[in-house]
């Protein structure tokens, strides 16, 4: 099994047609093969505001997985290495873009619109913390769906719910004999985890 291709961090070189419509501050990230004078990349702008997308190296990491995945997406291209500047390349389990020198830094903070580059630009952002009961709670009256009764009693089960009597009981001791919110204690316990 071939180890994975590094990912190359790029920012577009200054007016070529073939990165116009990327907007700026947007994340581009690619699989450079050797020999070619084509680069295939896949771009995130957080155009829509979406959580969890703050930092240049949070849309880039976002950017990589649809490139790994082969992602259907509009934010795509082909386009020559002529169009590109190196700036760095992507640590995807550290979640930090690694630069290539001293002047990346300064390419990328140009492309950013900032004076200098704030270091934070170059590690995933904190994801907020969501307390699990609070947010269960919150959820459990508004969420209305069919359940199947053998994936929810795994998925209640693995969550460490334990039945007693009518009702299934929590690891904090709420109670409740609706399986419906105890599934949604359990994919919320769940997610916690991870």
């Amino acid at each position: 099994m071939s180890a994975a291709r590094e990912i190359v961090v790029y920012v577009p070189a200054g007016g070529h047609p073939a990165t116009a419509g990327i907007v700026r501050g947007s994340a581009i990230v690619g699989l450079p093969d050797p020999g070619s004078e084509e680069v295939r990349i896949h771009f995130e702008g957080a155009l829509y505001g979406q959580s969890g997308m703050a930092t240049l190296a949070d849309r880039a990491v976002h950017a990589c997985g649809r490139l790994r995945e082969r992602y259907p997406t509009v934010a795509k291209r082909v386009v020559p290495r002529a169009a590109l500047v190196v700036v760095g390349t992507l640590d995807e389990t550290g979640g930090r873009i690694i630069l290539t020198g001293e002047q990346s830094a300064a390419v990328v903070a140009t492309w950013l619109g900032l004076p200098v580059l704030d270091p934070a630009e170059l590690r995933r952002s904190a994801l907020p913390t969501v307390d699990a009961a609070e947010l269960a709670a919150r959820l459990a009256p508004e969420v209305k769906v069919a359940v199947n009764r053998d994936l929810a009693g795994a998925l209640i089960g693995r969550a460490g719910l334990r039945r007693e009597d009518d009702a299934w009981v929590a690891g904090d001791g709420r109670r409740t004999s609706a399986i419906g919110e105890a599934l949604i204690w359990a994919l919320v316990a769940i997610a916690a985890e991870g």
